[in-house]
């Protein structure tokens, strides 16, 4: 039995039944500033097996092709860790895709979004699975990207929150985004006040070690929670902050800058060259 054009078989059962063996799946990428967009990749990808093994590039493999990570090679193996549907990842996995690197994760197929990803020199950085028939591909969920963030934290615009409102595949499954989170209230209130506390039936509200800035009206968020004594300080044991993440890309606006333009301009190059082909046909 195969399962999603899967090859190979499972061993015999009892009474000789072939057993379908799990079917494991390959994602690799930069995952920079991990999103709700590289979440629903994983979630469409897992969906496609039994068992995901992403690959995350070192910070030297992306410097090389699309310019200086905000965040570092630690980091980022960890926060795609905590994403639901990943069982393994592969730390410092090559830039392009082989069949080499599948067959050492013992993977099926790999499963990349329905964009462009290039190599420096503006290849295919999936040729060779794409040629063997090991390659599959799931829906690139609209409106936010690596590059895109970035750009709004260049541009320090907050704009953005509006975005989230029009994504209908975000809003479907935000209460799996995360091993570590149940459930995701969208449009919470800044304060946590004591209908919500009773609504979601609430014994403890946490915070990190940053401070906490009092809402508009000057008064402590955490006033409620205070008042009942089920109000908790909790060490996350990173030092990481918004503050410090905007504090990295400015020091290196100029290359990040460049980096997205230079994205845009091979993604464009890629883009003509097929139509071309596409119009020479007909």
């Amino acid at each position: 039995m195969l399962r999603n054009g899967a090859a190979g078989g499972g061993g015999p059962a009892a009474g000789g039944a072939a057993v379908p063996r799990p079917v494991r799946v390959w994602c690799d990428g930069c995952y920079d500033m991990v999103h709700y967009g590289h979440s629903n990749q994983l979630r469409q990808a897992r969906a496609m097996g039994d068992y995901l093994i992403v690959g995350v590039h070192t910070d030297e493999e992306i410097a090389k092709h699309k310019g200086p990570p905000v965040f570092t090679q630690e980091e980022r193996y960890k926060m795609v860790q905590a994403i639901k549907w990943v069982d393994e990842i592969a730390p410092g996995a090559p830039y392009v895709t082989t069949l080499e690197t599948l067959d050492k994760y013992n993977c099926d197929f790999c499963v990349h979004g329905d964009d462009i990803t290039l190599t420096i020199d503006g290849k295919d950085t999936y040729e060779e699975v794409k040629t063997a028939g090991r390659y599959r591909e799931c829906k690139r969920t609209q409106g936010v990207s690596t590059t895109d963030l970035v750009g709004r934290m260049l541009l320090m615009t907050k704009a953005h929150h509006s975005n989230i409102d029009e994504d209908l595949d975000y809003r479907k499954h935000t209460d799996n985004f995360g091993k570590y989170v149940s459930e995701v209230v969208i449009g919470a209130p800044y304060a946590v006040t004591a209908d919500l506390l009773d609504h979601f039936r609430v014994t403890l509200v946490c915070h990190g070690m940053t401070e906490v800035v009092p809402d508009k009206d000057g008064s402590d968020p955490y006033e409620e929670p205070k008042r009942r004594s089920i109000f908790q300080l909790v060490d996350s044991g990173s030092n990481l902050t918004t503050d410090l993440i905007v504090q990295r890309i400015i020091k290196n606006r100029l290359e990040f800058e460049a980096r997205n333009q230079k994205k845009e301009a091979k993604e464009l190059a890629v883009l003509e060259a097929m139509k071309r082909l596409e119009d020479e046909k007909h």
